[in-house]
């Protein structure tokens, strides 16, 4: 009689390490589309800033008639107008910093912040990242419609 030898069962366990690694992988695919995701949305928000930014300094010196507060009144409404044109999310806002003055060869600064809401999950309310830029300009030596001489071009 011949005996019939018995199959031996391995005991292999070499299939269990990708199983282990597989929710790592997706943490790790999830938690980095996150993270790409918001240094896009914070580059879009610099780009719109540094549009706001420049459109109000630009508006400002170039504005006709020699009232400050108008020329105030339309470079922050130019500057928000440049930023709403991106349609992002997020509180936007344009103001002059330091001396403002419709002089000639007065330079003038406007900074434009933009909040870009920051990404998370499971409904996580995390507070918005602030994003601004600063855009200076001179004001002509040469243009119509102002008092006074140039200091500067002469």
């Amino acid at each position: 009689m011949r005996r019939i030898a018995a199959r031996r069962v391995r005991h292999d366990a070499s299939g269990v390490v990708g199983a282990e690694v597989l929710p790592f992988v997706i943490l790790v695919f999830v938690g980095g589309t996150l993270v790409l995701a918001q240094a896009w949305a914070a580059l879009d928000a610099k780009i719109a800033a540094v549009a706001g930014a420049r459109e109000a300094a630009r508006t400002f010196v170039e504005h006709r008639g020699p009232r400050f507060g108008d020329a105030v009144h339309a470079a922050t409404d130019a500057g928000g107008q440049a930023m709403s044109g991106y349609r992002l999310s997020g509180e936007a806002s344009v103001r002059p910093v330091g001396p403002t003055r419709l002089r000639r060869c007065e330079r003038v600064t406007f900074e434009a912040t933009r909040e870009v809401p920051r990404l998370g999950l499971l409904g996580s309310r995390w507070s918005p990242v602030a994003v601004s830029a600063r855009a200076s300009e001179i004001v002509d030596p040469f243009r119509h419609g102002l008092d006074g001489r140039a200091p500067c071009g002469q």
